[in-house]
């Protein structure tokens, strides 16, 4: 029979009265204690309710939400910072289809007729044109000093050609027009490449073994971009050559993943290899990566079944594992629920749906700590001892042990959201909710479980069949006697291990475990402290390998080395009115209510500006390739040359202020001109912004410090002009796309440093609090900083530079590196024993077993991501592992050691207070009572060691 519920006992009630301080103290234990009671006296009604609330919050959140599968996979890049709300107002000035501007040879204004002129030859103007969804098959030597243009090469080079030009088919290729040269009898207009070229001229019908090149063809390929930057007059060899195949428009990106997919692009010889993609667009690049992500999301997600068996191996219970799972898969529609319903967030990038594989880790550690405290606290109590009396005494304490992490874990995910990057914070903020959800979960679905677990196996009947049925309960329970028959429970294989092997070896060695971990710990300070800014700014999303991967590295070589270009521009303030967490949501266009270029002393600045700046010793480093004042001046000019004198009669710039707007009107509206390429934008008469442009020596591949030294160049040459601008023209500022992403990667790094700096402050602050003791305190804090610095020291030695994706990762695992110290700091405070020793060993046996398993259990599964193609999830794996296994041995091997050599025991370095400690030390006898009383009943020794 099952004994009924256990009173609280009358020594404890004595204990309450004796001391005031500590009842108030433990006024919250008593309130866990009487909750866990409760949970206990009806598991089932607690399971189902518990559930059913949890699913109706679930199905609230997911269909008030809107919620859908197909991630957002926007907003890479940094707002509300000031270089960011400079290029945004920037863009929103411009706001063209920037997909639709790149044709080769149409000029910045495209018309539907640009590609449909009448072509005459290959060779000629018209025949030679581009378009940004063509198909681009790009040839590099295999040897870094070959020449492609050489007899041998050159040949291979057509051969290669053919082979892709058999690969085209009718319907996806561009028909030719009239008198241009066509390929596959007729159906396809010819590429437009070094081969093609060379056979226009020489003949069609010439074998590929017969081409030579020509100086002058080569010359004409290189004007049309598809000859390597490395050929020079000095130096007619390349390495690099490029073919352009036109494709129909509206099925070029069909037609590009299906020879993809069939593979009938890989195009190889003895030595000359290939890589395609299109000619100046993304969008065959990001389906393919697209296609890469899902493909390894699905690996991630298998990932998770590694989980489940870990946990099966562990807790020995199909019960237990599935609502496990279940506890860790709901969190996330409740996360979802705090996320969409009460933040009103509304953008959901697709790195929100790792968060089921980060809260997986934290997830089963919470449910080893709730199965361990209650394995713990049924053996220390009286054998048939009923439920409602084991949950008074395992709940408070597992459920301090896991706020104590989850608080810790949840601040430092909140902490994260100060990155300006749509994705990482709005991820930083779900990833909180998740965290806190899943500590909710697992005080009502995953205990009361427990609870009810406990209580069938109770009444279970005694025969062998019946026990090997309910062997989904307790698969020790098949060949194990029956619970009327044993003893009282045994102490885990895992749990003996640590308490013995492991203490000892912990104990004997201690000093020279910190000794190892100083020595390990000086050497990751040193590199950290030597770490240089990342090489390139650019985002490696595939494999070096991959095609597409080759085709965004070998394109670099048809750019102009190091250039790019920078913008400045009058009449707006740097601002963005959108929502910063939702990249759909873009700025208004905020104007520059000073702006007022009218006067002759604010045109002749502007006009002198551009000659400044591109020929000034002290302006940066820059070429002047637009500069609108300065081609209207020549307009000016021209006109008053040609006998058309405009705007009233002036020969040139400055013009009578009234004259000016009026002037500007005219000349945009002239020879077809368009204002926003010409860098001017007016409104009802107005001009109302001004952009000149300059080309600058910075690409997106240029190093994080070349960038950062370009920023300040510009910075001080910009402060300087607008201080001696005249009234009107002082607003000025410069932006560029590659000066934002080298903002957004600043921003990240920035990021993460300062989610590394909040951890540690939120693990002081909980530490301190948890145990009163700053010793401990100290102790704590050091052992989760050893841990973020061996894996950034590990990554760094690995040859890893904190780059864009590694911000990433960082900013998503530094919450899990706190849990195990964490654990390990409040299983020492709360170890009722009398020297350091002994309270380490406690704690070793207490906490080591499920701090172990979770920690084998996360590694497990970042494993697995190690066979993925996506650079990111092989990376998060990796650190993943790092810092499962890092954060294991200095929890094991480094806190512990500290607390054996020199950890605080009794009152020391306490900061509880003194009535409490005067209490204790002048009510001896009374102590000394209670704690015979507790000796003759067990249990309640365990009830007052976890109040």
């Amino acid at each position: 029979p099952v004994s009924r519920p256990t009173k609280v006992p009358r020594p404890l009630r004595r204990h309450r009265r004796q001391s005031g301080t500590a009842r108030a103290q433990m006024g919250t234990s008593v309130v866990a204690l009487r909750l866990s009671r409760a949970l206990g006296s009806r598991p089932a009604a607690s399971l189902a309710i518990s559930a059913t609330a949890t699913v109706l919050l679930a199905v609230i959140a997911l269909v008030a939400g809107n919620f859908s599968i197909a991630a957002d996979n926007a907003g890479w890049y940094s707002r509300g910072t000031t270089l960011a709300d400079r290029h945004v107002q920037l863009l929103r000035l411009f706001d063209w289809d920037w997909s639709d501007s790149e044709y080769s040879g149409c000029g910045p204004s495209i018309s539907a007729d640009c590609w449909a002129q009448e072509p005459r030859r290959l060779s000629e103007e018209k025949c030679k044109k581009t378009r940004s969804s063509d198909l681009t098959v790009i040839y590099r030597a295999k040897q870094s000093d070959a020449d492609l243009l050489s007899p041998d090469l050159l040949r291979q080079v057509c051969e290669l050609e053919s082979e892709a030009i058999r690969v085209l088919r009718a319907g996806a290729c561009q028909p030719p027009s009239s008198g241009c040269s066509a390929v596959r009898g007729g159906e396809c207009l010819a590429p437009v490449s070094v081969v093609s070229l060379l056979r226009d001229s020489l003949g069609w019908e010439l074998a590929c073994a017969d081409l030579a090149a020509d100086p002058a063809t080569v010359r004409l390929a290189e004007a049309l971009g598809l000859v390597g930057y490395d050929y020079t007059a000095d130096s007619p060899s390349t390495r690099t050559l490029a073919a352009v195949f036109p494709l129909v428009r509206d099925s070029a990106l069909d037609f590009l993943l299906e020879v993809h997919h069939a593979g009938t692009l890989r195009l190889a010889s003895a030595n000359v290899d290939t890589a395609y993609g299109m000619w100046r667009r993304d969008d065959f690049r990001n389906a393919v990566t697209d296609e890469v992500l899902f493909s390894d999301m699905a690996l991630v997600y298998g990932s998770l079944v590694v989980s489940l068996v870990c946990v099966l191996a562990y807790t020995r219970s199909l019960f237990l594992s599935v609502v496990g799972l279940l506890q860790v898969c709901f969190s996330f529609p409740l996360a979802f629920f705090c996320y969409s319903i009460v933040c009103r967030l509304d953008f959901f990038p697709f790195l929100n749906f790792l968060g089921l594989f980060v809260i997986m880790g934290i997830g089963v550690d919470d449910l080893f700590v709730v199965v361990d405290k209650w394995s713990q606290a049924a053996r220390s109590l009286p054998p048939g001892s009923d439920v409602p009396t084991i949950a008074a005494v395992a709940g408070p304490d597992a459920a301090l042990t896991m706020l104590l992490t989850s608080l810790t874990t949840a601040a430092a995910f909140f902490a994260t959201a100060v990155v300006p990057v749509a994705p990482v914070r709005v991820f930083a903020i779900f990833m909180g909710f998740m965290v806190l959800a899943d500590y909710l979960l697992c005080l009502t679905v995953t205990f009361s479980a427990v609870c009810l677990q406990h209580r069938w196996l109770q009444r279970a009947p005694s025969s062998r069949r019946a026990r090997c049925l309910l062997s989904l309960l307790d698969f020790s329970r098949c060949s194990s006697r029956p619970p009327q028959e044993a003893a009282a429970p045994r102490a885990r294989v895992l749990e003996r291990l640590m308490s013995g092997p492991m203490h000892i070896a912990v104990h004997r060695g201690r000093f020279v475990l910190l000794a190892l971990f100083f020595a390990a710990l000086g050497l990751c300070v040193w590199q950290v402290a030597n770490i240089s800014p990342p090489s390139s700014t650019a985002v490696q999303l595939l494999p070096e390998s991959h095609v597409v991967e080759r085709y965004e590295t070998w394109k670099q070589d048809f750019a102009e080395e190091d250039s790019s270009e920078m913008f400045v521009v009058w009449g707006l303030t740097p601002g963005d009115t959108g929502d910063h967490n939702n990249p759909e949501l873009v700025t208004d266009l905020l104007a520059d209510l000073d702006w007022d270029p009218s006067s002759r002393e604010a045109q002749r600045w502007l006009l002198d500006f551009c000659n400044a700046t591109a020929s000034d010793p002290a302006a940066p480093r820059a070429t002047d390739i637009g500069c609108p004042l300065r081609d209207m001046d020549d307009w000016l000019v021209d006109s008053a040359a040609a006998g058309q004198p405009r705007c009233g009669g002036a020969s040139r710039l400055p013009v009578p202020p009234d004259a000016f707007h009026p002037c500007v009107e005219e000349y945009l509206s002239s020879e077809d001109r368009y204002s926003w390429y010409m860098g001017m934008r007016t409104y009802r008469g107005r001009l109302v912004a001004l952009v000149a442009s300059y080309k600058v020596v910075i690409n997106f591949d240029s190093s994080y410090e070349q960038v950062r030294d370009t920023v300040d160049e510009w910075e001080g040459w910009m402060d300087t002009q607008n201080k001696g601008a005249p009234d009107g023209v002082r607003g000025g500022f410069f932006t560029s796309a590659r000066v934002h992403w080298w903002d957004t990667n600043r921003s990240m790094l920035l990021g993460a440093y300062y989610s590394i700096g909040a951890a540690l402050a939120v693990v002081f602050v909980v530490v301190l609090l948890a145990t009163l003791n700053p010793l401990t305190t100290v102790y704590a804090t050091v052992s989760v900083g050893t841990v973020l610095l061996l894996v950034i020291g590990t990554v760094l030695g690995m040859g890893w530079e904190l780059g864009f994706l590694e911000g990433i990762c960082f900013a998503i695992l530094i919450g899990l590196s706190c849990d195990f110290v964490l654990h390990m700091a409040h299983a020492y405070t709360s170890a009722d024993q009398p020297t350091r020793e002994l309270k380490s060993r406690d704690a070793l046996a207490r906490m080591g077993p499920p701090v172990f398993a979770a920690a084998m259990t996360t590694l497990s599964t970042g494993l697995v991501m190690f066979g993925c193609t996506f650079v990111f999830f092989f990376q998060f794996g990796t650190i993943l592992v790092l810092t499962m296994l890092y954060s294991i041995l200095t929890s094991l091997f480094f806190f512990l050691p500290l607390t054996n050599a020199a950890g605080p025991t009794g009152r020391c370095c306490s900061l509880a207070p003194l009535s409490t400690k005067g209490r204790a030390s002048g009510g001896a006898d009374k102590e000394a009572s209670t704690q015979q009383a507790c000796a003759a009943e067990p249990e309640m020794g365990q009830i007052r060691q976890s109040l």
